[in-house]
This record gives C-alpha cells, sequence and structure tokens, in this order.
C-alpha cells in the first residue's frame, strides 16, 4: 500500500491524521500551519503535546527571568514585596488554567487589580472578567479579611507591572501566561473515595 502524501506540502510522507484537515500531514507541516492557516480542534492530541512542552519552555525561562528580577529587587533593598508577587502569580495561573489570554490582558487584570487596591478612589471603565476574577472576586475579598496587606499587595502588583512591560513579546503573546502555567500547575484531581468525610462516615 503505498503511503499517503502531506496535504499540505506534498512532499513529504503523512505521518499523522490532522483531525483539522481530516486529512493525513507530516509532522513538519503539523508544526508550522498548527493554529495558522489550520484550524485545530482543542483536543487534538498533537496540539496538546506542543502546548505542553512550549509552556515547560516558558515555566524554565520565567524561573530564570525571576531569579534575576529578585536579586534587582534586593540589591535596591525591595525584596519584601517578593512573597506578594508569588502569589499574584500563583492566583493567576489558577485562573488562567481556565482559560488562557494574551499577555495585554493579564496585564490590564493587574492595573484593574492596582487601581482597586488604590486609596483613592479611582473611575475606571468595567474590568475584564479576569480583572473582575482577580480583584473584587479574589484579592479584594482577602484584604477586607484582614487576611492580606493592602498596600504591601499593591507595592507588589506595581512592580509586577514594571517588570511585566519589559517581559512581554510582540513574537509570543502568551509569553508570561504560559510560564505562568507551566510554573505553577493545577492541582492533581482528587480521586474520589479516598478520603472519607465526616458526613459520610458510619
Amino acid at each position: 500500500m503505498k503511503a499517503e502524501r502531506c496535504a499540505l506540502c506534498g512532499a513529504r510522507i503523512g505521518d499523522r491524521a490532522c483531525p483539522g484537515l481530516d486529512r493525513r500531514v507530516c509532522s513538519a507541516c503539523c508544526g508550522t500551519h498548527r493554529g495558522h492557516g489550520v484550524r485545530c480542534p482543542p483536543g487534538c492530541r498533537y496540539g496538546i503535546q506542543a502546548e505542553g512542552r512550549l509552556r515547560e519552555r516558558r515555566a524554565r525561562e520565567l524561573e530564570r527571568v525571576w531569579a534575576l528580577w529578585y536579586g534587582e529587587l534586593a540589591a535596591a533593598g525591595r525584596e519584601g514585596v517578593w512573597p506578594h508577587v508569588e502569589l499574584v502569580g500563583e492566583a493567576l495561573a489558577a485562573l488562567l488554567h481556565r482559560g488562557l489570554v494574551p499577555d495585554p490582558e493579564v496585564e490590564a487584570a493587574l492595573r484593574h487589580l492596582e487601581r482597586s487596591l488604590s486609596p483613592v478612589v479611582l473611575v475606571a471603565g468595567s474590568p475584564s472578567p479576569l480583572g473582575r476574577l482577580l480583584a473584587e472576586e479574589g484579592f479584594l475579598v482577602l484584604v477586607r479579611e484582614g487576611r492580606l496587606d493592602r498596600e504591601e499587595l499593591r507595592r507588589a502588583v506595581q512592580e509586577l507591572l514594571k517588570w511585566l512591560e519589559g517581559y512581554r513579546s510582540a513574537e509570543d503573546p502568551f509569553r508570561f501566561g504560559r510560564g505562568l502555567l507551566g510554573l505553577f500547575p493545577p492541582p492533581p484531581p482528587a480521586k474520589p473515595g479516598l478520603i472519607a468525610h465526616p458526613s459520610e462516615a458510619g
């Protein structure tokens, strides 16, 4: 039986079944055209694997860059903001695991949080869903409950925004978000039946 040629380049063997084209494509064209010219369904295993590898690379990169940034903060005597920076990063990752958005949207959500923490009431437009979850349904609740210091948190968000300005990339508009997702993976789902809840105990 003759091997089927790639539906995109026609030169190489189509070694992958592409669910977006319902044809066979080669691995090179799969990588080149994935999401660009080929509408890839969310469940495509090649897309999922590629996204996972990209998140791992971005996480390693973010870890290195944050280590350098921490050194700069420490040299300037501002390392006290770091626990709050990590807390905000982890909260963002938890929200982005529900649906990744481009870094400019992450930045806008952080700006909304920073304005919401200001002692001066600032009139602004309606926040994005991410901004609302991060501020009104997240950190502002913790501040009101006295579990976080408003001003320390605000300083950390300001530092994060300044840093993010230089880190964002036009080549990969998801650079920061992907790094966060790789750095703070979602917790594994709990297996039912392993823990007996008091109400279920006989």
